[in-house]
């Protein structure tokens, strides 16, 4: 799959090629590659994930149409007065809001606030900050995962994983500071920032139905996104052409190649494979490699928890008591192959926006990632050595 992504071959025909040679390797049968790839296209999370992409992409068109990321900008822009800064907290700020595909919701702001950028360096900045409190933030469906799952107390999480997102947010200086600070004149700074949630509303509403009143994600989407058409129907006549475009038909395609490869994933026997392969050799290479084979063959943090973590378990909770250093560990590995994978949602769906592909936004990427990595594995060293 990588090959075929430097080839410049799309994502659309890369996912489901890549899916078929781990089918084949794996020693699947054809028949059973067949159904899987056709179970896809009815799979209720391809349709959730499609309904929830396509909705968020209107969504946006929609605001941008009637200049709210402008106000929006302009706010981020007024607290933080540089627009390098600005921008990376922009990509924060929707990082709070756990929905897959959200780069595409703050990939606006980044592109606004860094006009001199490259779109290769806005997207890389805008997928990095995006992902900073996936570490510690109980809401995102990985750590959720294991607080129910595993027991861990959310205190502990934070506690040993939190520093983690210090760390990843320094790791993107590199790249957020590459340019110098810009005045932005197309962006007015007279916006009250108390206005920002009054403004973010449709966003805020989306999440907030998912989160408070436990109402499937695509739905409350759908709901935000049917609330701000009804609020401002002035911007509906935008609805029909962003319909009509081409990059619809590649979403659906694209969805159902993300499942068609998870599933085959799943089916493959990768964890167990990857269990025989490491069983014999240092448990903390094993406890790391594990998840991060996983992260980067799922591309999301509860596809690398789930698949991965049962396998490392024993290391994780011996005696049934979780070993601090060794969930930090793993977690940075599984967390390192998500952000570093092309299965992962943010990186697909913002390269049409950006205009730009996975093969130039990489070299940003892998730089800040060996990075977080390196720190995470010594930060993994001195806790042990101090626990010890």
């Amino acid at each position: 799959m990588i090959i075929l992504l430097a080839k410049k071959i799309r994502l659309e025909i890369a996912l489901p090629a890549g899916a078929l040679a781990m089918a084949v390797i794996s020693g699947m049968s054809i028949t059973d590659t067949v159904v899987k790839w056709l179970e896809a296209f009815i799979n209720p999370r391809s349709i959730d994930l499609f309904l929830i992409i396509i909705a968020v992409m209107l969504l946006g068109e929609l605001m941008e149409k009637g200049n709210m990321f402008d106000r929006m900008s302009s706010i981020f822009l007024k607290i933080f007065k540089d627009n390098r800064i600005a921008a990376a907290a922009s990509a924060a700020f929707i990082g709070f809001l756990p929905m897959p595909g959200g780069s595409l919701i703050s990939a606006p702001f980044v592109d606004k606030l860094l006009p001199s950028y490259e779109n290769k360096e806005k997207m890389a900045v805008n997928y990095w900050y995006r992902h900073i409190w996936e570490y510690f933030f109980p809401l995102y469906a990985g750590l959720a995962w294991i607080v129910t799952v595993m027991k861990v107390p959310p205190y502990d999480i934070f506690k040993v994983l939190g520093p983690m997102t210090a760390v990843m947010a320094l790791s993107g200086l590199p790249l957020l500071l590459k340019h110098s600070k810009q005045d932005i004149p197309g962006l007015s700074t007279v916006e009250n920032p108390f206005r920002l949630l009054a403004i973010a509303w449709p966003i805020i509403l989306a999440v907030g139905l998912s989160i408070v009143f436990s109402i499937e994600l695509a739905l409350a989407v759908l709901i935000a996104l049917a609330a701000f058409i009804v609020k401002e129907r002035h911007l509906a006549v935008h609805i029909k052409p962003f319909i009509l475009r081409k990059r619809t038909v590649y979403t659906i395609f694209l969805v159902t190649g993300m499942v068609f490869f998870d599933s085959i994933v799943k089916s493959s026997g990768i964890a167990h494979d990857l269990y025989e392969a490491l069983k014999g050799s240092n448990p903390a290479i094993f406890v790391f490699t594990v998840p991060l084979v996983c992260g980067f063959l799922t591309g999301i943090t509860v596809g690398f928890v789930s698949i991965s973590f049962p396998v490392i378990y024993t290391f994780l909770m011996p005696g049934g008591v979780v070993d601090l250093p060794f969930l930090l560990l793993g977690f940075t590995g599984g967390f390192l192959g998500v952000m570093l994978s092309p299965m992962h949602l943010c990186l697909i769906v913002t390269t049409d926006f950006f205009k730009t592909a996975l093969r130039e936004v990489y070299p940003f990427i892998i730089k800040a990632g060996l990075i977080t990595g390196t720190a995470g594995i010594c930060y993994y060293l001195c806790l042990r050595y101090l626990i010890n």
